[in-house]
């Protein structure tokens, strides 16, 4: 009898199978059209989430990079970072981690002007911050380079709310409010308000311009209550 080397064999490890594994596979079983279509929805929910995952890993990664913006505009009561130098100072930060931001513009017939900020990223998932206010219409100026002004300003806070940009000393212009927030009760009370209305939250906070309660500006405040208790009252 010869001897024989035993050769023990290690089994990898299983790898989890994603959704496009278990479409192919029910391709190969010649499942029936329906099931197909419930496993074709189940491939792009699954990839839609992790786009969302990675997106979220991104933007982290880009907030923990991202340093102050540094006032270096004068304005006539205020000091501000503007927009050309803070893309000069975030676009190589957003390209290392994957992302790109873009803008749309609109403008209502009453003169109130909206931007749109998009930040996306490689693998597909993106979000928007909008910011509206209206074009100056008492700046001794002609018309194109008023809606030029409330443009470039729309654009900036629409991207310092995307994005949860900080200025090294915030301007308080009337507009945003610096870096003067609602305090604890006055999130409560807009929280307890959106709760009894059953409104919207997303809705809500795409409307005020923000990611979240807590970074609603001060001089907001009684705008937002106003809308509130006004749906409150219409209800």
């Amino acid at each position: 009898m010869t001897d024989q080397t035993l050769i023990e064999k290690k089994d990898a490890p299983l790898q989890p199978a994603t959704p496009m594994d278990l479409l192919g596979l029910a391709v190969e079983k010649g499942l029936d059209v329906a099931a197909l279509e419930k496993l074709m929805d189940l491939q792009e929910r699954w990839q839609a989430g992790q786009a969302k995952a990675a997106f979220d890993a991104a933007m982290a990664g880009f907030q923990a990079n991202c340093p102050t913006m540094k006032k270096t505009r004068k304005a006539d009561r205020y000091n501000y970072a503007p927009l050309d130098e803070i893309l000069r100072t975030i676009r190589p930060i957003l390209e290392q981690h994957g992302l790109s931001v873009t803008f749309d513009t609109e403008i209502s017939s009453e003169g109130i002007l909206s931007a749109v900020c998009k930040v996306a990223h490689i693998q597909g998932h993106s979000e928007t911050s909008r910011f509206t206010c209206p074009v100056d219409r008492n700046m001794k100026v002609n018309d194109s380079q008023k809606q030029g002004s409330a443009n470039s300003y729309a654009k900036r806070y629409a991207l310092k709310n995307a994005l949860n940009l900080v200025e090294s000393d915030e301007d308080d212009d009337g507009f945003a409010g610096g870096t003067a927030f609602i305090d604890k009760e006055q999130i409560a009370n807009i929280e307890a308000l959106i709760t009894e209305i059953g409104a919207s939250r997303d809705g809500f906070l795409k409307w005020a311009g923000v990611k979240n309660i807590a970074n609603i500006p001060a001089d907001k405040y009684q705008t937002c209550i106003s809308v509130l208790e006004k749906k409150r009252s219409a209800a």
